[in-house]
């Protein structure tokens, strides 16, 4: 398993949910063939996974769009 943090620096994507929804931490997971992306705010963790990084990304995004709409 690998987890590592990532910064605005490493993807504009990121930044932009950054600001939008005051995400303060996103980290990425890897096992196998399974990733996971997580967003950190003050509500709460948001979740999602994928067999790659751009449907695990689409995953937890909507899942923090889902929590505020």
């Amino acid at each position: 398993m690998s987890i590592s943090i990532l910064r605005s620096k490493d993807s504009t994507k990121i930044e932009k949910v950054k600001k939008e929804f005051d995400v303060f931490r996103v980290i990425t997971m890897k096992k196998g063939n399974l990733n996971s992306i997580e967003f950190f705010n003050k509500d709460g963790a948001f979740r999602g996974f994928g067999r790659d990084f751009k449907t695990a990304y689409r995953k937890a995004k909507k899942t923090l769009k889902n929590y505020y709409n």
